[in-house]
């Protein structure tokens, strides 16, 4: 019988079977994102609710971060910011704003176009099991994924003093997020070619999401309304308590699953409906070669680590004088956000050079997965068939892995040393916040290292590295304001460097950082060479 024509009583069997086979596949991924979220929210509300344990602490809290736009630009408006709740909710913002939309992305795309890229949906769409329900399953797992991830969040907040309505409107109103991307991914995947499109149009959107959210929120204006994070931000959990935008991204998630779903019915498998021209009919001499084949599977995920990061960039840069003048009316602005007792300025770029060293970090993780991609999908073993020889092949990807970071770094920051140069009318900030963003490669190669190394041992283990960047990513961002233990702290990279150009560069420091680093990459070569290909 066609996957086309099943017999009405055929239909719910086939979801069924769908569902089993998409929940198996996702199950380590979904179980990995439901725990470092979980633990990361339930850890963040342990230390805040540790930390300011009064009222007065509170309200301390709440008159320094709301003094100014540049919080605001980054982390959201936060009703009821002089609340227990509103301060986890402050303190979470900027990681939840990105990581609960690529909790519903990576699940998504990753059970629907990198399934059918690889041939896998083919076969199964060969027997009895229609041609929406990969679509439909992936968007169900997913949406479960997202449930019991709200429900750790609303349980931890609970736990720890936050009003039990309060916690469940704020997990409800990230959940709701989540499911606005998971059905833009879905909907991306009938779009686009391949699985890399929808990670890349995905995270423009959310990047243009973030923007329209801050622009918004610093003017004050509806445009914080064009936003799904806005819409998690206008459910306002611990201050009005509009139960009602839950409304907004629950009709959002539906329409774009509902016209995910439509367009896998009817469109040819194998082909998107958005797609470039023939290209040519030979490939050009620099695709031919090792490391121009790496640019072109990488340009990408370059390109759209880069827009975060000048974005990120520009937006804290061009926000630096109005930073400067509630630095001056509010001393406590400083200690609340984590910057000490130095020059203002040069604590605003430190900020801003820890948050682009995590987006650089997750760049160069997620370039090193692709090459599990590229292995597990089959194309490696058609690489390594002709004179190409593993060690080259390696290189070649790690040599524009390089070049890519690079590129990140140095941009992003020039884009701040203009931008706050211009802002705060002196030139002589450029200096400072370009060389901090280098002072910062060392600590990222050493992820880079990480994720080599794990690749080259046992590629199937690389959650592993996953885990370890959203540890780094939370030890950085709320380790010193939740007011961590040394130890805890040295266990990211970051912490390492020296906090610049806040405080003095470690330079030993930096020379034992860059020493690791190339132990572990040479391990992930040595270990490359001698397994077996393919190994998933």
């Amino acid at each position: 019988m066609s996957a086309l024509h099943l017999a009405p009583d055929d239909r719910p069997r086939s979801l069924e079977t769908m569902l089993r086979i998409v929940a198996r596949i996702q199950r380590r991924s979904a179980l990995t994102w439901v725990l470092v979220l979980g633990a990361s929210l339930v850890g963040t509300a342990a230390g805040v609710a540790a930390l300011y344990d009064t009222t007065a602490k509170i309200h301390t809290y709440a008159a320094a971060v709301t003094t100014g736009s540049t919080l605001v630009a980054i982390n959201g408006k936060v009703e009821g910011i002089d609340s227990l709740g509103g301060v986890i909710q402050d303190e979470f913002g900027f990681m939840v704003a990105f990581l609960m939309p690529l909790l519903g992305i990576s699940l998504v795309a990753r059970a629907t176009r990198r399934e059918e890229e690889c041939g896998r949906l083919e076969l199964l769409l060969g027997g009895r099991i229609a041609r929406h329900d990969p679509t439909v399953a992936a968007l169900l797992v997913t949406t479960a994924t997202i449930v019991s991830t709200a429900g750790l969040f609303a349980a931890g907040l609970a736990l720890f003093g936050v009003p039990l309505a309060g916690s469940v409107l704020y997990a409800l109103s990230v959940g709701g997020l989540a499911f606005v991307f998971a059905g833009l991914a879905a909907l991306l995947a009938q779009l686009t070619l391949h699985s890399r499109g929808v990670y890349t149009w995905s995270l423009i959107i959310l990047a243009a999401s973030y923007a329209l959210r801050g622009v918004g929120d610093v003017t004050n204006t509806w445009v914080t309304w064009l936003s799904p994070l806005g819409w998690a931000e206008k459910a306002a959990p611990f201050g009005d308590q509009r139960w009602w935008t839950l409304v907004i991204p629950l009709a959002a998630g539906l329409a774009l699953g509902a016209a995910a779903s439509w367009l896998a019915g009817r469109r040819d498998l194998g082909s998107a409906l958005v797609r470039g021209g023939t290209g040519p009919d030979r490939a050009s001499a620099r695709l031919r070669s090792p490391i121009g084949f790496a640019v072109w599977i990488h340009r990408p995920a370059i390109l759209g680590w880069l827009a975060g990061g000048v974005l990120l960039t520009g937006m804290m840069g061009a926000l630096s004088h109005q930073f400067l003048g509630a630095m001056a009316g509010n001393p406590a602005l400083a200690q609340a956000i984590g910057i000490g007792n130095g020059p203002p300025m040069d604590g605003l770029v430190a900020a801003t050079q820890l948050y682009l060293a995590v987006i650089a970090a997750g760049y160069l993780v997620q370039a090193v997965g692709t090459l599990r991609r590229e292995e597990g999908d089959g194309r490696l073993e058609t690489r390594l068939s002709g004179v190409l020889s593993r060690n080259r092949w390696l290189a070649s990807h790690a040599v524009v892995l390089l070049g890519g970071l690079m590129t990140i770094v140095l941009i992003s920051s020039l884009v701040l040393g203009l931008a706050t140069a211009l802002s705060a009318g002196d030139m002589a900030e450029f200096g400072p916040a370009l060389l901090s963003g280098l002072a910062y490669l060392p600590a990222e190669l050493v992820l880079a290292g990480v994720a080599l190394a794990v690749y080259g041992m046992r590629p199937r283990l690389f959650g592993i590295v996953w885990a370890g960047y959203a540890a780094m990513t939370f030890i950085a961002f709320l380790g010193p304001g939740l007011n961590f233990p040394q130890w805890a702290l040295d266990l990211s990279p970051t912490t390492q460097v020296g906090n610049p150009p806040m405080g003095a560069v470690q330079s030993g420091a930096l020379i034992a950082l860059s020493a690791l680093a190339g132990v572990l990459v040479a391990v992930g070569f040595a270990a490359f060479r001698r397994r077996g290909v393919p190994q998933n």
